[in-house]
């Protein structure tokens, strides 16, 4: 057993960084398992961000150096992740050959698959596996704006941490939820993992607990945001309370079956049911892959993840759209990780929030787990 890696003094902590909110979790092994030690969340400067880059290095840099000292998170190193439609998440087949060999080929076998420009894109693999009867192998290819990349890390350092790995949001996701979950649920079905941003929706299909489709929709909660900033002429700040109160009274599934007039939903409406149909068809594109009736392919649930999926009534609204049962992820209540004494009031209020930051605070723990146990 690696004592000193289970009780270093150096930790790490995940910064999920939002367009609309940063967030940070801390996640440390003990005797009883993994405990939650320290979580944050703060909103990200106005207009940080465009088109997943941080364009705004020092602000929010210095917002994550406040956010860590007032929840006193003392981490060393940090992990942060990347998503967006530039994000390419890809299985593919290579002809069979040694790790090494590929990794000095990669760009070239990737731009075979990628159409966006090798040169300016950071380009990652990991070899899943040879097929059966067949000289290929598959592969999980991931490919990303270099610029994007290079932003986050550039934040992480400035903020006074050492950046030890970049993740993919689609993973750090299923990572909570899926790999570390209580009970094997979504070990012998098909999931859709769906996170609800301000930006950008990211549909992830899992299943038999592993990885089968990820796919952003660019419809999210700045979408219904700025749909009544349009109506009323009101500013995005003014908007956004608009929104939030538009639920509060009636949630979305009672609010579509009202007979009474309510102006932001109308606007709102029309942009949710094309998020949902969106979401449809990416299930549908994933089930189009397989024999017709193939009863492995069914999504058989959604649970949903950010902040947009907070609204009242999301879920509800949502199964009712899809015909898929639908539930708001209890983080903390449907993965083996205790809270510790992190109050529960917080837990509640943002657990949908976390699902990334705590996938990503896991990412460094897994492998000393498993030297831990070995």
């Amino acid at each position: 057993m690696m004592l000193n890696s289970l009780f270093s003094k150096e930790t790490t902590v995940g910064i999920d960084i939002g367009s609309s909110c940063i967030k940070a979790v801390e996640i440390e092994p003990t005797g009883r398992g993994w405990e939650l030690t320290n979580a944050a969340v703060t909103p990200t400067p106005s207009e940080a961000i465009k088109e997943g880059v941080i364009t705004n290095i020092v602000d929010v840099s210095q917002e994550i150096r406040s956010l860590l000292k007032e929840a006193g998170i003392r981490a060393t190193g940090a992990i942060c992740a990347i998503s967006g439609s530039q994000v390419i998440v890809r299985q593919v087949q290579f002809p069979k050959m040694p790790e090494a060999t590929l990794r000095k080929s990669i760009k070239y076998e990737a731009s075979k698959h990628i159409s966006s420009s090798m040169e300016d894109s950071v380009v990652e693999f990991e070899i899943l596996g040879d097929m059966p009867d067949s000289n290929q192998m598959n592969v999980m290819l991931v490919a990303a704006p270099r610029e994007m990349v290079d932003s986050r890390v550039k934040v992480i350092e400035s903020a006074g941490l050492e950046p030890l790995m970049v993740d993919v949001e689609a993973f750090a996701i299923i990572r909570s939820l899926v790999e570390f979950s209580a009970s094997d649920e979504y070990l012998h079905r098909t999931v859709a993992l769906i996170d609800m941003g301000a930006s950008h929706t990211d549909v992830n299909i899992v299943s038999r607990g592993e990885f089968a489709l990820t796919r952003n929709i660019p419809i999210a909660g700045n979408s219904f945001t700025n749909a009544i900033k349009s109506l009323t002429g009101a500013s995005f700040e003014d908007a956004e309370r608009m929104k939030l109160d538009m639920a509060k009274g009636y949630p979305l599934d009672q609010i579509s079956a009202m007979d009474d007039e309510n102006r932001n939903w109308k606007v709102v409406q029309p942009l949710l049911d094309e998020l949902i149909r969106e979401v449809r068809r990416s299930i549908h594109f994933y089930q189009s892959q397989y024999p017709e009736g193939n009863s492995e392919t069914m999504v058989s649930k959604i649970v949903l993840t950010g902040g947009t999926a907070q609204m009242p009534g999301m879920d509800a609204y949502m199964s009712s759209k899809l015909s898929v049962p639908t539930a708001i992820s209890e983080v903390f209540k449907q993965t083996a990780i205790s809270t510790g004494r992190i109050p529960a009031e917080f837990v509640a209020q943002h657990s949908p929030l976390l699902a990334v930051g705590m996938g990503l605070a896991l990412k460094d723990l897994m492998p000393d787990a498993q030297k831990a146990a070995a």
